[in-house]
């Protein structure tokens, strides 16, 4: 495996459900581009000395400046509680830790009495409903910050290049 300043190096998955780790090479220590390499991490912006295993692939880019660089990286914490009461109803309170405040949003699903009882499906669907909806006032709340910025009425909407994950 041979690295230069500015390639991207991804790591791949152990688990399925696990999201894939990019960063950019800013130092090569090895001889000829050998590793190890020091990696800029993408996900959070923090440097490591990175010994790459048989899960690395490294793209070369070129220049550094041929990718797009972390500015800012920021966690956000979300979460969902759970109430299923006897009368088939179950609700879901969502809250979302990150901003200069909490947000909230809430979620019910109500089960036919027809239906069978499978608490998994209502959790789902609360949770769902719930977690729609705050992202829904988070939209909400990017567009009315954009229009006190600029002045001028704006909607931020959903991007069609956003997709959820099969897990």
């Amino acid at each position: 495996m041979k690295a230069s300043v500015g390639d991207l190096i991804v790591i791949r998955p152990r688990h399925l459900d696990e999201p894939p780790r990019e960063g950019e090479v800013v130092e090569v220590h090895g001889a000829g581009g050998d590793p190890p390499y020091v990696v800029r991490w993408d996900d959070d912006g923090h440097t490591a000395l990175l010994f790459p295993g048989p899960d690395a692939q490294i793209t070369h880019l070129g220049a550094p400046t041929a990718r797009r660089r972390t500015i800012h990286a920021k966690q956000w914490q979300i979460t969902v509680s759970l109430v299923e009461y006897d009368d088939g109803v179950t609700k879901a309170h969502v809250v979302g830790h990150g901003g200069p405040r909490p947000l909230q949003a809430h979620g019910e699903a109500r089960r036919l009495p027809e239906d069978a009882d499978v608490p998994d499906i209502g959790e789902e669907v609360a949770a769902g409903r719930a977690l729609t909806a705050l992202g829904r006032d988070l939209l909400g709340k990017a567009s009315a910050d954009i229009e006190e910025m600029e002045g001028h009425p704006a909607s931020v909407g959903t991007s069609p290049q956003v997709r959820p994950t099969d897990s």
